[in-house]
C-alpha cells in the first residue's frame, strides 16, 4: 500500500514538473497573456484536466512558475557573490550574473515585466505578485547582511532599503538592456553596484564611508 501511495505521488510530482517545463515554454514563448492552459497541457502531453488537477489555472500556474524561477535566480546570484574576497567584488560578481543572465533569457525577464504590470493592476493578484518580487528582496538582504558582518562594516541604512535599491537597479538596468543593448554596457551595473555600496557602508566605529574592502 505504501509503495502504491509513493507511486501514485511521484506520477503526480512527474506530472507536474511537466507541466511546469511546458508552461516555462509555452509563457516564454507567447507572453502570459498569449498562452493558454490547453496549449500548456498541449506541449506537455497531458489533457486539460491534468493541468487543473494539479493548478487552479494560468495565473496559479505562471506563480508557481515565477516563484521557482525567482530561487533559481537567486540561487546563481548568491552562488556568484559569497566566494568574493571584498564588497567591491561581490558587486562585480552578482552583476556580472545578472548581466548574464539577460543575455541568455530574455524571453523569461520579458515575462516577469509583462506579469508585474498585469499584477498591480489587480488588487487581488498584487499581494501575490509582491510576494514572488520580495523573495529576490530577502536573498539580497541576507547577502548584504552577510557582507557587512565578514567585512566588519556598518551602514548608512537598513540592508532591507538597500536591497530594494539594489533590486531596483537590477531591474531598470535590465529593461534598458532588453530595449537598446548597445546603450548598456555590460560592466555598467557592477560599476555602479559597487559605487553604491561604497557609499553605503563604512568599517565599523568609523564615521567616513567606505570605499569596499
Amino acid at each position: 500500500m505504501e509503495t502504491a501511495r509513493m507511486t501514485r505521488e511521484q506520477s503526480r510530482a512527474n506530472t507536474r514538473e511537466r507541466l511546469l517545463r511546458a508552461a516555462r515554454s509555452v509563457f516564454a514563448r507567447n507572453g502570459f497573456h498569449g498562452a493558454s492552459v490547453e496549449e500548456i497541457a498541449s506541449e506537455a502531453g497531458f489533457s486539460t484536466g491534468a493541468l487543473y488537477s494539479n493548478f487552479t489555472g494560468k495565473e496559479d500556474l505562471f506563480l508557481v512558475l515565477m516563484e521557482r524561477e525567482i530561487d533559481e535566480y537567486a540561487r546563481e546570484i548568491s552562488d556568484a557573490v559569497r566566494t568574493r574576497a571584498s564588497m567591491s567584488e561581490r558587486a562585480t560578481g552578482g552583476a556580472r550574473q545578472w548581466m548574464t543572465m539577460i543575455e541568455r533569457e530574455p524571453d523569461v525577464l520579458l515575462l516577469f515585466m509583462e506579469f508585474w504590470a498585469y499584477g498591480v493592476r489587480d488588487a487581488q493578484v498584487r499581494p501575490k505578485v509582491a510576494a514572488r518580487f520580495a523573495q529576490m528582496r530577502r536573498v539580497l538582504t541576507s547577502l548584504i547582511a552577510e557582507g557587512v558582518r565578514e567585512f566588519d562594516l556598518e551602514l548608512a541604512l537598513p540592508a532591507e532599503e538597500l536591497a530594494v535599491a539594489i533590486d531596483a537597479l537590477a531591474d531598470g538596468i535590465a529593461r534598458q538592456k532588453l530595449a537598446d543593448p548597445e546603450a548598456v554596457p555590460d560592466e555598467l551595473m557592477g560599476r555602479v553596484l559597487s559605487l553604491l555600496l561604497a557609499a553605503a557602508t563604512r568599517p565599523a566605529g568609523g564615521t567616513g564611508t567606505h570605499s569596499g574592502a
